[in-house]
């Protein structure tokens, strides 16, 4: 009977261990059932107790365990050999996403005269993984502690030495008892230097840490369990470390005085991770307010330049108007084909002017649209009329394919205008001689869908994102021999979208054309009725 409770009190210990490592843990049967599992293995995996005991292990969690690996290493290389660690495998779960997982596997007695089980350690290196881009983390085969008490001493040392966190028994005195194998590879320790001494003379006094001598000698004998105590030190062998601290008091053996079992947790590294990523986003926010201010101060900057310059540049167009029509005189060829250059010149500066100070105005917020009910289809042909004369000049072939039921929209006129003219002049501007050109206009759902379209010099797919900056612009032939600020489609950009739709361009590539297709919002029949 004694030896029976005995048995039982070691069997307790034992579970206890399972209890207090954060690491997920199972106990199978030799038909692969579970046994027991860790209350971890319950935290990670999304599992009930009653979904788990006695359960066959492919069948957990609706058979999201039913993994190809893992039935390999269970029923082909464990029967084989007793012992199998850093076993890798890969699996995307329907409950908690994809996982990266080291499996340590042990077939080992429970207890004297019991036939053998299965104890599988998991540890979760998905987290770990992505942070060192897929380096693959390489593990050393756990040491086997032989204890000579009995069986299930014996299954509670196994799991001790199996888990990766490092792993302290302390007895009343603070005395080692006994560490996991981990504990001296990543506390850089001896054995020789650590059984028998107090926890706090560790690695020559390393481990005379305040906050430890404060869970170990106020909080914990008033608490029999407590977890996820954060310690930081400066390790004098390994550096500054932050640790996480579970610990348990447990008896170990009946007839024996309680212990106290400690489990490390290095969080460092992920301190570390976390602490750049929180630096990195407020430096982030830092800049993105600075650009936005910088922003604003550009455009209104722009906006009053613009302002102040088209008031003599107005002037100047004005006065080279009334030379070269004459009004108050003749003047000879060569004088009026000079005042012409400078008319010309100067619209196409005011032209510039007024596509500055209106992208301007969009960036700064300040553009306002002035709305009314627009009559779509008469619309579209009227801009076609308007650049019939360049597209006559270059021997263009010009295509309109509207829609016969072309609902009306409201929106601002004189932009709708501008967006549109701006487009066209671009297809005639790249097109070569005898190309074509054309407008496409459709209902689409709530939108109507405007394409104009072309056959010209199209766009390099290096170029494609870079027609949306301002004053960008193509170095073609054409581009040469053509006036244009680099605006025209930015703007037209700006203005589709300040109207609530969306623009895009397309090319297949260089001398293959090109289509810009945007949308407007149609006028439900209720507005249209007020």
């Amino acid at each position: 009977m004694f030896w029976n409770k005995k048995v039982t009190k070691s069997q307790e210990y034992a579970e206890s261990i399972i209890n207090t490592v954060r690491e997920p843990l199972i106990v199978l049967d030799q038909e692969l059932r579970v046994a027991s599992v860790s209350r971890s293995f319950y935290s990670v995996f999304k599992v009930k107790p009653e979904e788990t005991i006695g359960q066959l292990i492919y069948d957990l969690g609706n058979k999201q365990w039913d993994i190809p690996k893992l039935r390999e290493l269970l029923e082909t290389i464990l029967p084989q050999k007793a012992t199998f660690d850093n076993y890798e495998v890969e699996h995307d779960f329907a409950s908690i996403g994809k996982r990266i997982m080291l499996l340590n596997a042990r077939q080992i007695n429970r207890g004297w005269g019991k036939e053998q089980i299965i104890l599988l350690a998991i540890e979760d290196i998905t987290e770990r993984r992505e942070i060192e881009n897929g380096l693959e983390i390489s593990r050393k085969e756990l040491e086997k502690t032989k204890i000579a008490e009995n069986a299930a001493r014996e299954y509670a040392e196994s799991i001790i030495n199996t888990v990766s966190e490092p792993l302290i028994a302390l007895d009343q005195d603070l005395r080692v008892v006994s560490v996991s194998r981990s504990f001296y590879v990543v506390f850089k320790v001896n054995p020789t230097e650590t059984v028998g001494q107090l926890v706090y003379d560790l690695g020559n006094k390393q481990w005379d840490i305040p906050k430890l001598r404060e869970l170990l000698e106020t909080i914990l004998p008033q608490k029999a369990t407590f977890d996820n105590y954060e310690v930081e030190h400066d390790f004098a062998s390994i550096g500054k470390r932050i640790m996480r601290l579970n610990a348990r008091q447990i008896q170990r053996v009946l007839g024996k005085e309680s212990i106290i079992l400690l489990a490390i947790e290095d969080i460092t590294e992920r301190r570390e991770i976390e602490n750049g990523l929180k630096k990195a986003h407020e430096e982030l926010n830092e800049l993105a307010t600075e650009l936005k201010r910088t922003a604003k101060v550009k455009s209104e900057f722009l906006a009053n330049m613009s302002h102040e310059l088209r008031t003599p540049l107005n002037s100047i167009i004005g006065f080279s108007e009334v030379l070269f029509d004459e009004t108050f005189g003749t003047i000879n060829e060569k004088q009026k084909k000079y005042v012409n250059n400078v008319l010309t010149s100067g619209k196409h500066l005011l032209l510039l002017i007024n596509q500055i100070l209106d992208m301007a105005k969009v960036e700064s917020g300040k553009m306002k649209l002035s709305l009314s009910i627009l009559p779509l289809k008469n619309l579209l042909i009227e801009i076609s009329l308007l650049v019939a004369d360049l597209v006559a000049r270059k021997k263009l072939q010009m295509e309109l394919d509207i829609a016969e039921t072309m609902p009306d929209i409201e929106a601002d006129e004189l932009k709708v205008k501008e967006i549109l003219y701006n487009l066209l002049s671009n297809a005639v501007k790249f097109s070569p001689e005898n190309g074509k050109i054309g407008i496409k206009a459709k209902v689409a759902g709530p939108n109507i869908e405007i394409t104009v379209w072309d056959t010209g010099i199209g766009i390099a797919e290096e170029n494609k994102e870079k027609i949306f900056e301002g004053f960008f612009r193509v170095d073609t032939p054409y581009s040469r021999l053509t006036e244009g600020t680099g605006l025209g489609l930015p703007l037209s950009k700006k203005l589709v979208e300040l109207h609530g739709g969306m623009l895009s361009v397309e090319s297949e590539g260089l001398n293959k054309g090109t289509s810009v297709r945007f949308t407007l919002p149609i006028l439900s029949a209720k507005e249209i009725a007020v």
